[in-house]
Formats: structure tokens, sequence, C-alpha cells
């Protein structure tokens, strides 16, 4: 029988993550390669993309790796030569990369709006652009919708104080993810497009936040930040980049074969509030 990520033929789908070092980043090419796919872990730092190669090598999995600017056309080109000139055709894409900035409005300087968008929205925009065809290839070659899953957050459906800037670029991923899904269905494309809208998850993208927002006096201390957005997680804590990690195999496999357009949340019950 074939693998959750594999063709029927047992031949492995091509995936790639951007962000890919980082914690869910990470997890997510981890959680991928266990389940029989190819693939292709991109960041900016080629020191932490070659050890999550060489982890999931040593696990038996198939990776390689290449840096990846996603905010620049021509970063994304080179990345799409990579993986056709190693695997194929992508059949699953994972838009993950982001940063955030924790500031008030006032605070907020067009360069850090600009910053934002650039990495957490336009790298979505630019790299869907960039293998939409190779996606649709790979579904019409294999008849299985290829599949693109986009990194939005709980900060994408609700309003929180001092993000504004990340809240936005986030809602920005969700309505982009339904407009290219009912656009790709108009269009006969075989390419599924859904969104993943996670909560707090346990990484060091997380700490660095919850650090900036105790020196910004946001919060009294980032000890009481982390208890409070613990707390207000009705599961009684935050993710793991292994959970986030699981939901995307979700969405890049045929199990989730009838989603597209979709937001996902694994948030613990945050927006059940």
């Amino acid at each position: 029988m074939a693998a959750l990520l594999e063709f029927k033929d047992g031949t492995p789908r091509i995936a790639l993550v951007t962000g890919g070092a980082g914690g869910i980043g990470s997890a997510t090419a981890r959680a991928l390669a266990s389940h029989g796919a190819s693939v292709v872990v991109t960041d900016i730092d080629r020191d932490a993309i070659d050890a999550v190669v060489d982890d999931i090598r040593n696990k038996g999995g198939q990776a390689t790796g290449c840096v990846l600017d996603v905010g620049d056309p021509a970063s994304w080109i080179a990345a799409r030569d990579v993986v056709k000139e190693t695997y194929g055709d992508l059949s699953v894409l994972v838009n993950n990369a982001g940063v955030d900035v924790i500031k008030s409005v006032a605070d907020t300087t067009l360069a850090d709006w600009e910053r934002l968008f650039r990495i957490n929205s336009t790298g979505m925009f630019l790299g869907t652009q960039c293998f939409l065809d190779d996606l649709h290839a790979s579904g019409e070659r294999t008849k299985v919708y290829s599949s693109i899953i986009n990194m939005s957050s709980i900060c994408g459906n609700i309003g929180v104080a001092f993000q504004t800037a990340y809240c936005a670029t986030k809602g920005a991923v969700r309505m982009f993810t339904k407009a290219a899904a009912v656009e790709f269905g108009s269009l006969d494309k075989r390419v599924r497009v859904n969104s993943i809208h996670p909560g707090t998850v346990d990484t060091a993208f997380a700490a660095q936040c919850l650090k900036e927002l105790g020196e910004a006096g946001f919060a009294p201390s980032p000890e009481e930040a982390r208890e409070a957005i613990r707390a207000a997680h009705p599961i009684g804590n935050m993710a793991t980049g292994d959970e986030i990690a699981d939901s995307i195999v979700f969405l890049a496999s045929d199990l989730s074969r009838f989603m597209t357009g979709s937001e996902m949340l694994v948030d613990g019950g945050y927006t059940a509030q």
C-alpha cells in the first residue's frame, strides 16, 4: 500500500516548504517526508536548511534544500529550477515563511509594514504564481489534485492589539486563498488551495514575540505573557510544531480531497470563545 503522500503507483509527491528551517517549517518538512513525500526545504539560512535535510535523510526520507528569499521573484525561479532538476513537477506547495513585529499602530513604520507584507503575503503570491503550471501539470498527469497550503493564523480571523501589521498580512493570506481556490476551479486547474490558522505555537518565533511584548511594556514580563497566552487556549497549552505539521500533512493528502478554499483553524479552541 502506498504511503499517505505517495501516488497509487508508489512514486512520491514532491513538496516544497518555505521557512523550512523554522519551528513549524522544519516540523512540516519532516512530517511530509515521513509520509512518503520528496521534500525541498527552503529558507534563507543555508546551514539551518542543511541540518533539516540531513535529519530527514538520516531517518530514511528524501529531501534536498535551497536558499529562497520568498519576496524575490528571481529567487523563486531558481527554486523552481532546483525542484524540476531534482524531482520533477511540484505537487505540494507549503507557503509557510513568516515574520512578525510587535508594535502599536503609531510606532509601526512603513518599513515594518512593507517587510511583513513582502514575506507573509507577497511571498505566498509569488510562490503560487511561480509553481501554478507545474502543480497543474502534476495534477493532470497523476489525476490527483495538487495542493497549496498557505500559512495564515488566528490573526487572520481576529484582531490582536500591537500586531496590526501581522493581522493584516494574515488576513490577506486568508482571502487570497479563497479567491485563488475559486479562480483555479473556474479554470479547471487541478490544484486545491487551503489555508491553515494556528493559535500560538511553542516555537522560537513565538518566544521572540513574547519577549518583545514584555520588553515593549505590553505585558508585565515574557513569562507572564506566556502564561496568559497558554491560559487563553481552552485546550490548556500552546501547540507544538508537530501538531501544526500533522494538519498540513492532512491538507497535502487525499484525505482532504474535497477541500479547497477552506480555512483550517488549529488553535486549541482560541477562536471558539
